[in-house]
Formats: structure tokens, C-alpha cells, sequence
């Protein structure tokens, strides 16, 4: 069965979408040679070897954490449910399914990266070689379950609700780390920056600190460089056996805890679709400027945004990271960059809308047969965007301006309206443009279910909200730094954005609903892009 198995994936991999794996490999191997590069120069001790203790950290870091910035996605290639029905035993199946997980882009990168043991231990001899590629196997084996068990346990904590919080929140926090960790950098080399001061303090990479470096080793991402190490010095059997056999003995025990997780899952059959409340009629929300139909269309959202598993965690994420990058950037000296944190607030709720069509699933089909509905459910989804993420990014962005009393205030809240209203107006368009189907909304309990993997419309609007948000700076600068530019320029590309784009969106949901529709029946993205043939 494992053969088997072997077969079926490389056959997935073969013929599966190649563009993010194959960004992931380039990319990976990129790193990886940087990592074994600088080992062959810690032999000929232009570099401190205790650097390529803190590059393996990282690298074992990533895998251990690296499951928890997408807990809602299951990086198997081969899912389980697929054997659910089979007429195996459930501790069969888990344990050939398990030797499958070996096999893929993030162990190849990750092998080749270890491979820097190899190299450190080489100028002890052909034996202190050979044991760095022993500890190269076995650090490899460690991290590869260790990854594996954190994403098995993420995803059997997104089952709950205390789980759905704890995912909302280290997804805020990977996210706030991933764009605002390197502020503390930057603040190091240019500390004075925000008095136009452009000094660049240039940073030493000397030997590091034995304490740090025995601290590394100790760590079990640390053991495999430990052994190498001890080989290399001629330290001793013990110091060389010891790190080696823990690290086969903890990843046996990873191992040997994935695959039970995995038994027990096939062993336990799906659950039954139960409401998480009761269903109460609410009272409709009474909007100013609006029609009924609009206001209903909100009230719905709101409903839809606190209700549904997939949307409360990506409602979480939105406002919980801009406040965890405000703090990273408030404990450094750039605390003149901090209103600019209203304009990330609007990125990031663009980011989490861009799927909203594909997440209501087959119900969109009482929108395609209520007369008179698309443009005001259009118009409904973006006040009721702009009221949860727009108007909190833009009363963050005047916030931090008035506390920190930066010169950037006023291009920065500027900025925040700008991206705010742009990300208004573009996300329901990305959302019909380029959905990502998964599981239907009748059918989902929990946001570890697959509720489609959104990522190329995030991609997409990212860069589309990020030019609205500095247009506005861009323009300022050119005027002449005349503060009335950039507040003038975030109103008129507010007033086009929100004048042009809902009509688009509108008769593009009319002309492709139909083919949505079908697309949310069959989960076939393709049929959207399809041509549509008319009745003579």
C-alpha cells in the first residue's frame, strides 16, 4: 500500500499545479545554498561558524511555525479523507500514508539546507563527514514530523471554538511579523531616519557569543549541528551519539504521534451539519443614503462575517494584526512610521474579502433569481466592508497621528482613505473575477474545513490596494509637500473608485452568475472561463 501511495503522489506532483511549488522550490533552494555557502566560508573562518547554528534554528523555526500562518490549509497532497472509505484499517493506512509525507518540495529544500552539516564537519576526515550526513537524515526526520504534528494538531484545534481564536490569532501574529518584523532592522541601521537623517549604522557580523551558541545547540533544531560539530573536533563518542539519538528518538515519537492523530481521524466518520445558533429573525439595519435592499444586504453581511467559521477567523486576523504591527514598530525608534498602520489595517481587510462569493457557495442562486438584487448586493457588500474594516483603519490611521504627532500624519491618514475605499470597490470584483471554491457554506462547521485557498486573489488585490494607499504620498511629494495634495488625491481617487467600480462588478455578476454558479456546484473554477452559448 505504501508503493502504492508513493506512486499516487509523484503522479499529483507530476501533473498537479506547478506555479506556487515551483516558486517554492526556486526559492527555497536559493536559501538553502546561502546556508551551505556559508558553511564552505566557516571552514576557511571568514565567518563565524556559530552563524550557521542561528541559519539552522531559522530554518527548523519555519517548519515548526510554518503550519500555524495557514492553519486553514492542509499542505498534504494525498488528503485523508480520500481513504476515509476504503475497507482498511485506519492504523494501516495512517502508517502508509505517513511515509508519503516525506516526499515533496519542503524535505528536498530542507535536506539540501542540512547538507551545510556535511560540509562543517568535512575537514575532520571522511568519518567526521560521514557522521554529519547521518546527522543531516536524522535532523531532517526530526523536523520533517515535528512539522507534521503541529499542522495535524492546528488543524484538529480549528474543530473548536477556542480553536478558531487561537487561529485568528497566530495568524495575526505571523502576519505582523512577516510585514513589520524587519522594522527593528531597519530602525537599527537608520535609527535618526525620521529626522531626515540618512546614516546607515553598518552592522558587524563577528563571532557570536559561546553562551548563544550552546544555547542553539542544546535546542533539538541545534542537535544535528552539535553532532556535527563534535565529529569534526574529535570530541568524543558521547557527544557525538548523544544529539543523534535523540533526534531519531524524538522523531520516532513525532512520527509514532502523527500517525495515531491520522488513524484516529479516518476512525472517526464525518460529523452531521449542526447550526452554531439557533436561528432568530433579526431586525434589519436601517442605513442612512441607502435603499432597504442595500441595508438588508448589510445586515446580512455583518450577520454572515460573525457567523460563519471561515470569515470569523479572517475577521480576527484583519483587525488583530495591524494592532500586533503597531506594536513591533512602537518599541523601536521609527515611531514616526506608526499611523501608516491604518493604511496595512485596510490592506489586510481587502485581503480577507476577496473570496466572499465563493464562500457563500450554491446560495448564491437566490441572488440570481431575485429580481432587482445584484446591484444592491454589491453596494451592500462594500458598506458593510467599509464599516468593518474601513472606517476602523482610518480612525486607526488619525489615532497614531494624534498620539505620536508624526510628520506623516497627513499623508497617512490620506493614504488609509484612499486604500480603504479602493479596497472597498475591488474586493467584490476580485471576489467574482477570481474565486476559490471550497467547501459550500452549508456544509462547513469549522474553518479547517477547505473553504478554498485564496490565495491569487490576495495576491492580486495586494499590490492594487498598496498603489492607493501611497498614491496620495506620491502625489504630495510632487506638489510640492503642500499638505492639501495628498488629502485632495485620496478624496478623487475615492470618488472614481466608488463611483465606476460597483456598476462593473454589478454587470459582471449578471453577465458570469450563471457560470457561477455552476462553478460553485461542481467546484470546476474552470467552467468560469469557459464561453457561454446563447439559445438562437
Amino acid at each position: 500500500m505504501t508503493r502504492a501511495l508513493f506512486v499516487l503522489k509523484l503522479r499529483l506532483l507530476r501533473n498537479g499545479p506547478h506555479n506556487e511549488r515551483g516558486f517554492s522550490l526556486v526559492t527555497g533552494m536559493a536559501l538553502a545554498a546561502l546556508v551551505v555557502v556559508g558553511a564552505a566560508v566557516a571552514n576557511r573562518g571568514l565567518l563565524h561558524e556559530g552563524w550557521i547554528a542561528v541559519a539552522l534554528t531559522g530554518w527548523g523555526g519555519m517548519w515548526l511555525f510554518g503550519p500555524l500562518t495557514q492553519p486553514r490549509h492542509d499542505p498534504s497532497v494525498i488528503s485523508r479523507d480520500w481513504l476515509r472509505g476504503y475497507p482498511l484499517r485506519p492504523w494501516r493506512a495512517a502508517r502508509a500514508l505517513s511515509w508519503t509525507e516525506l516526499l515533496g518540495v519542503g524535505p528536498l529544500v530542507t535536506l539540501t539546507c542540512l547538507s551545510s552539516l556535511v560540509v562543517l564537519a568535512a575537514p575532520g576526515g571522511l568519518t567526521a563527514a560521514t557522521i554529519g550526513a547521518v546527522a543531516m537524515v536524522a535532523q531532517l526526520y526530526l523536523l520533517v514530523w515535528a512539522g507534521k504534528t503541529v499542522a495535524v494538531i492546528a488543524a484538529w484545534l480549528l474543530q473548536t471554538r477556542a480553536g478558531m481564536r487561537l487561529a485568528a490569532t497566530q495568524t495575526a501574529v505571523m502576519l505582523a511579523l512577516s510585514f513589520a518584523g524587519w522594522v527593528p532592522i531597519a530602525a537599527w541601521l537608520l535609527p535618526r531616519l525620521g529626522q531626515n537623517d540618512t546614516t546607515l549604522v553598518l552592522p558587524t557580523f563577528g563571532q557570536l557569543p559561546a553562551p548563544i551558541i550552546d544555547v542553539l545547540a542544546l535546542l533539538p533544531t541545534g542537535w544535528g549541528y552539535r553532532a556535527a560539530i563534535a565529529a569534526r573536533d574529535n570530541a568524543g563518542t558521547e557527544a557525538v551519539v548523544v544529539p543523534l539519538m535523540a533526534l531519531l528518538a524524538l522523531g520516532a515519537l513525532l512520527h509514532m504521534g502523527w500517525t495515531t492523530l491520522t488513524a484516529r481521524a479516518l476512525r472517526r466518520p464525518p460529523r452531521l451539519v449542526t447550526p452554531r445558533r439557533p436561528h432568530a429573525p433579526d431586525r434589519g439595519l436601517s442605513l442612512p443614503f441607502t435603499t432597504p435592499q442595500v441595508s438588508a444586504v448589510v445586515s446580512r453581511e455583518l450577520a454572515t462575517w460573525s457567523r460563519d467559521p471561515a470569515r470569523g477567523v479572517e475577521l480576527r486576523s484583519a483587525w488583530l494584526t495591524p494592532l500586533l504591527m503597531a506594536l513591533i514598530i512602537g518599541v523601536t525608534d521609527w515611531s514616526w512610521a506608526l499611523p501608516l498602520v491604518g493604511s496595512a489595517a485596510a490592506v489586510f481587510g481587502a485581503m480577507v474579502a476577496v473570496n466572499t462569493y465563493a464562500l457563500d457557495g450554491t446560495a448564491l442562486w437566490q441572488l440570481l433569481t431575485t429580481p432587482g438584487a445584484l446591484q444592491a448586493d454589491v453596494r451592500g457588500r462594500m458598506a458593510a466592508w467599509f464599516l468593518l474594516f474601513g472606517v476602523p483603519s482610518i480612525v486607526l490611521a488619525a489615532v497614531l497621528w494624534a498620539v505620536t504627532r508624526s510628520p506623516l500624519g497627513v499623508v497617512a491618514v490620506s493614504g488609509a482613505i484612499a486604500a480603504a475605499a479602493v479596497a472597498c470597490a475591488v474586493a467584490p470584483l476580485i471576489a467574482l473575477l477570481m474565486p476559490a471554491v471550497g467547501t459550500d457554506a452549508r456544509d462547513r462547521r469549522y474553518p479547517g474545513q477547505r473553504a478554498g485557498d485564496p490565495t491569487g486573489g490576495q495576491m492580486t488585490i495586494f499590490p492594487v490596494v498598496l498603489l492607493g494607499a501611497i498614491l496620495p504620498g506620491i502625489i504630495g511629494a510632487t506638489a510640492g509637500g503642500h499638505l492639501w495634495a495628498p488629502v485632495l488625491a485620496a478624496i478623487l481617487l475615492a470618488a472614481v473608485s466608488l463611483s465606476l467600480t460597483p456598476t462593473l462588478t454589478a454587470r459582471l455578476l449578471q453577465r458570469r452568475g450563471a457560470s457561477l454558479l455552476d462553478v460553485m456546484v461542481s467546484s470546476d473554477a474552470a467552467l468560469l472561463h469557459r464561453p457561454t452559448t446563447r439559445a438562437p
